[in-house]
């Protein structure tokens, strides 16, 4: 822990780049209006920079006597008073981040126009929202990116998160810590409880992390299992509609059949697979096509996020069997189902209550696909990443993250940490 004895002079730098995280590339405060031009109801006009705050503290005037303090994700109703001296603006006010607001007011260009000019007479610079977007926050931008991809209110909640600061204030508040430590006198002790508790926490983001990058990706959830035991029956009652073709003999899906869906907020692509058997009954002309589509479940399985195994009572008895057959990832998640179980006889009955499975009637009513869809619901949000927490959302920030966790010395993460809240490595 020497070398952080060695490097007074880095910590000098560290407040500049905390105050960075989330202004302006350039340091300036800015304004554009982020609605395309033209007739609208309604016109956002973006306000980020050092002196945005002040901006607003001078021109917004709430409706209501409410806290005066502004926070990130606020809705605030009241007049924006523009340059002249008349009635202003009737507009809403988001707070977005510490020195960055969106005014929501009329769409109308003179209202638009007005804002503006309250802005550009205090300073601000007034640019085009291309500019705007190039000279965005790295963390922001990336953020945003994510959050444009999102198809689920769940999912654009944890972007949401993101373009508010979560992860910026993450790693503000390690730079922080930093720095106090590298201006204080008796390293050594307070240097490695420091970096250690750096890494810890850092190991914890980083899970988060994992699960981020993979926010916008639907998750794969796969059904397989023996021939004629009701797969495409199941994926049609999830999905609500008949997208896989049934019939009661055997081998009828021969491909892997997709379908895109969502199950309690987390998008879903559900695959049918064919039946997986042998084939050694088969005659020649058909056991290409049936083990080409065995070939594709397999690949399927192997890929699969949540997997569920179907069996019906004839088929229980070897369901231990079959799924070892599988190439099942340790990162899957398996649930068995015995479809048809109105069907199951006394002696199979034993056998059903020692395996822990999911249990589906005939019906298509039966109440046992309620039960199964609770169940999928659990293992499915638990995939997404926890709301009002730091979460890397894209491979870059996870990388930082993950190198943050091995790090050895104080100095090599304060220039991690700026290299992800700037994106310059130094």
């Amino acid at each position: 822990m020497s070398t952080l004895c060695e490097s007074g002079r880095f910590a000098s730098h560290i407040d500049q780049f905390i105050s960075l995280a989330f202004m302006t590339s350039t340091n300036e405060t800015t304004a554009t209006r982020l609605t395309g031009v033209g007739l609208s109801a309604v016109a956002v006009i973006g306000l980020r920079g050092p002196r945005a705050l002040q901006c607003v503290q001078d021109c917004f005037t709430p409706a209501t006597n409410a806290s005066s303090s502004l926070s990130a994700g606020q809705v605030r109703y009241g007049t924006w008073k523009s340059s002249d001296d008349g009635p202003g603006e009737s507009i809403v006010l988001t707070p977005m981040t510490d020195g960055s607001f969106e005014i929501h007011g009329h769409g109308g260009e003179a209202a638009v126009s007005a804002i503006l000019a309250s802005l550009t007479d205090r300073g601000v610079e007034s640019v085009e929202s291309s500019t705007w977007q190039k000279s965005a926050p790295i963390l922001l931008s990336e953020a945003e990116h994510v959050l444009q991809r999102c198809v689920t209110s769940q999912q654009a909640a944890v972007a949401l998160d993101q373009t508010r600061g979560q992860l910026a204030q993450w790693g503000q508040h390690w730079l922080q810590r930093i720095d106090e430590v590298s201006s204080s006198d008796e390293l050594s002790e307070e240097t490695e409880s420091l970096l250690a508790a750096l890494c810890k926490d850092a190991q914890t983001i980083a899970a988060n992390g994992e699960r981020g990058v993979r926010l916008t990706e639907p998750r794969r959830l796969v059904l397989a299992g023996p021939p004629n035991v009701g797969k495409s029956s199941l994926m049609n009652q999830i999905v609500g509609f008949r997208r896989s073709i049934t019939h009661d003999s055997a081998g009828t899906t021969r491909d892997v059949l997709q379908c895109d869906t969502v199950i309690a907020g987390v998008p879903v692509r559900m695959s049918d697979t064919a039946g997986i058997r042998e084939t050694s009954h088969l005659t020649e002309s058909s056991v290409a096509i049936e083990r080409e589509g065995i070939r594709r479940a397999s690949v399927a399985v192997e890929s699969a996020d949540l997997l569920l195994i179907v069996c019906q009572p004839s088929t229980l008895i070897d369901l231990q069997d079959f799924r070892r057959s599988l190439p099942v990832s340790n990162k899957t998640h398996v649930v068995e189902v015995l479809n048809k179980a109105d069907l199951l006889s006394d002696n199979a009955k034993s056998i059903a209550n020692e395996i822990e499975h999911q249990t589906i009637a005939s019906e298509d009513d039966d109440p046992g696909v309620g039960k199964l869809m609770k169940t999928l619901a659990a293992h499915l949000t638990a995939t997404l990443p926890p709301r009002h927490s730091p979460v890397p959302i894209c491979q870059r920030q996870l990388e930082l993250t993950n190198q943050l966790c091995q790090t050895t010395s104080l100095k090599n993460a304060a220039t991690m940490l700026r290299q992800l809240l700037t994106g310059v490595a130094s």
